[in-house]
């Protein structure tokens, strides 16, 4: 079930998804000086934060899975 599900795009691969968090990252990093309101700011570091740490444990993880654990 799985192998069909991501043979047609459902579920996307661990590469895709590091790219998707860099992506979201950046448009956050982009949009964060022209926010106004503390709250925003706030709000939006919190975005950055999460999406810089799903881009680096996913990073982790793929090295995991490629036996390239360094550390």
């Amino acid at each position: 079930m799985v192998k069909i599900t991501s043979q047609i795009g459902l579920v996307q691969t661990v590469a895709q998804c590091i790219k998707d968090a860099e992506g979201t990252a950046e448009k956050i990093k982009e949009k964060y000086p022209r926010l106004r309101s503390r709250d925003s700011k706030r709000g939006a570091k919190k975005s950055l934060d999460f999406f810089e740490a799903v881009a680096y444990h996913l990073k982790r993880l793929q090295q995991l899975e490629s036996g390239g654990a360094t550390e």
